[in-house]
């Protein structure tokens, strides 16, 4: 003779079963890519390079290149950095840096005429809208077809976020905004 289970132990298993079988069958459908990481793809197209010119101010995420367009030249400026010399904390203890010295490099390519780029036509801004104190390895820089130009800016940068601007004509031409992370 065969002993079966109660029937209440009977419905608790079948229940059980079928729980576990919902829930799997869902989990191929919502997660199919659990436990991979994203991956940055490129995108169909290729966007264009912005333009700036003295009606078109563009913001844009350093790193981008910009066409700027001026009476006098018609040029590529792109900010790259900042390098952060990052601070070295005493053993045992955490980095709790607010702001570290670094150094944002502006290159400027030209397709055509000639451009004196002065060190003051820049202006560093923090998440608070303080100005960044910015120091220029030299006090001016001039770019040309064959011959382009690079400035140096240092300062010492808070955590956050901030923006470069190049203000050649007197105003706003172009922002390059980033992020400042020290740790």
């Amino acid at each position: 003779m065969t002993h079966l289970p109660p029937p209440a132990a009977l419905l608790r298993t079948a229940a059980a079963g079928t729980l576990v079988l919902v829930a799997a069958a869902g989990c191929a459908d919502s997660a199919p890519a659990a436990g991979s990481y994203p991956v940055a793809t490129p995108q169909a197209t290729v966007l264009a390079t912005p333009t700036a010119t003295a009606g078109g101010y563009q913001l844009v995420a350093a790193g981008d290149p910009v066409r700027v367009v001026l009476p006098d030249a018609d040029l590529t400026a792109q900010v790259s950095g900042p390098d952060v010399d990052v601070p070295t904390p005493a053993p045992g203890q955490p980095l709790s840096a607010e702001s570290a010295p670094g150094v944002l490099t502006v290159t400027f390519t030209a397709t055509s005429g000639r451009l004196t780029v002065p060190a003051s036509s820049f202006l560093g801004l923090d998440e608070k809208q303080d100005p960044e104190a910015l120091t220029a390895d030299a006090p001016s820089v001039t770019v040309e077809p064959g011959h382009p130009a690079t400035v140096h800016l240092a300062s010492t940068f808070s955590t956050g976020h901030t923006t470069l601007t190049w203000q050649p004509l007197g105003t706003p031409l172009v922002t390059w905004d980033f992020v400042v992370e020290i740790d």
